[in-house]
């Protein structure tokens, strides 16, 4: 199989991706089904928050900003030539809700299909109605390949037996099962093996029982092996295309290399965290390359304000002391909600446009912040701890000040927190 020289049309992709699966080649995201909506914009992560999402609410909320996903989205398919994009909404969209992640993204004709690493992520994701194609990159038993075919999902396999699995649950079906083959080229985590493929691969191609839809391997983002990697890659499917053994779509960059190793880029580009505002995932120079948004807010509403005189203290242990007569708020968030416990002394939160220190502890679910000597906020003002509208609450300043790093904020997030699109 010849690579294509130019980038893959998306309308190629979709059919390569969805003709076997019986999937209608659209640009939207179906929404109807059973999409966990009860307010405008609001998606539940899961069934346990399926509750309805008023805007006088105390309990926290976290809000998906559409038009940072877009601007990111964007951007990732212009540093990819156009190409489409495979969106990773893995672990639970790093923490943001898959629920309400996967649609928003599905939605933008950009994207030309999801990524995820759970067969029960793909499931949720199918549920809210996502009707491109989803690949899961993981393997899976008999019994959960079965149940990804059934609902038109793509499993990958790397293990030796795959082709005997497949062969069985073929003949459940009916048809042949469309899955994704997994190289490892030097990872050593996932995948195939490379150096000894060969074999496993024209079994697969050549099965009645199998549809090789697509193939792929991952990089360690250190480009000196990287490039040892794409050799390996490259050598693999010279000998494919010199046995006429079609391997289907071809993808290897994630955002990395989406930033780092354009020779990579293949038929489609797959980041994760460049989608997510994380430029940092990029390397060195990310930040000039492209215009990356933060795509989310972390909210609470204020439910208790009072003044603490010269010497009272506030929170467990008292850790925090008034030196003077000062006023403190009270908010319902704390670090199961996915709050670092370290933005104690730390970190700032956002209301009304100015910024209040974290200053008497980050519980379990409360955060007390030190208002100062004029009492400038209310019960029911809205507070933003983590965002995009100051400098001091973005996700990179949060993480840095609390020593987690951009994943350890938002991997975090209580799945239970409803999750409002805005």
């Amino acid at each position: 199989m010849d690579r294509p020289s130019s980038p893959l049309p998306r309308r190629r992709f979709l059919h390569l991706t969805g003709a076997a699966l019986g999937l209608a080649a659209t640009s939207g995201c179906a929404t109807a089904g059973r999409t966990r909506s009860t307010g405008a914009g609001l998606l539940s992560a899961g069934a346990a928050t399926d509750r309805t999402w008023t805007p006088e609410r105390f309990d926290p909320w976290i809000e998906l900003d559409r038009a940072a996903w877009t601007q990111n989205v964007r951007e990732a398919a212009r540093l990819a030539s156009g190409r489409p994009i495979l969106a990773v909404v893995k672990n639970n969209a790093y923490g943001l809700g898959d629920r309400a992640v996967g649609p928003l993204l599905a939605g933008m004709p950009e994207v030309g299909g999801i990524a995820s690493v759970r067969v029960e992520e793909a499931l949720a994701m199918r549920e809210e109605g996502v009707t491109k194609p989803i690949v899961v990159m993981a393997e899976g038993s008999e019994d959960e390949i079965e149940e990804m075919a059934r609902h038109d999902i793509l499993p990958s396999v790397w293990l030796d037996d795959a082709p005997a699995r497949l062969r069985s649950v073929s003949r459940r079906l009916g048809r042949p099962v469309p899955v994704q083959l997994f190289i490892d080229t030097g990872m050593n985590r996932e995948g195939m093996p490379y150096t000894r493929a060969r074999r496993w691969i024209e079994e697969l191609v050549q099965s009645e029982y199998v549809d090789v839809n697509g193939t792929y391997t991952m990089f360690i983002h250190d480009l000196d092996f990287n490039r040892e990697q794409l050799a390996r890659f490259e050598e693999l499917l010279a000998w494919a295309r010199g046995k006429n053994l079609p391997l289907g779509t071809l993808h290897a960059s994630p955002s990395f290399e989406l930033f780092n190793l354009p020779e990579a880029h293949y038929d489609m580009v797959r980041p994760g965290n460049a989608l997510f505002g994380n430029h940092l995932s990029g390397g060195e120079g990310a930040g000039e390359m492209a215009d990356l948004r933060p795509v989310f807010r972390m909210n609470a509403r204020v439910v208790r304000v009072e003044r603490l005189e010269p010497g009272d203290g506030a929170g467990f242990r008292h850790t925090f002391t008034a030196d003077r007569a000062t006023w403190v708020a009270l908010l319902p968030v704390g670090r199961t909600d996915g709050y670092p416990s370290e933005a104690n002394g730390t970190c700032e939160v956002l209301i009304n446009g100015r910024l209040y220190p974290v200053a008497g502890g980050v519980n379990s679910a409360h955060t007390i912040l030190d208002i100062g000597p004029e009492k400038t906020v209310e019960v029911g003002d809205v507070a933003t701890l983590i965002g995009p509208d100051h400098p001091s609450v973005l996700p990179h300043t949060v993480a840095e000040r609390t020593g987690r790093g951009f994943l350890g904020i938002i991997q975090f997030m209580n799945p239970r927190l409803p999750r409002r699109v805005v």
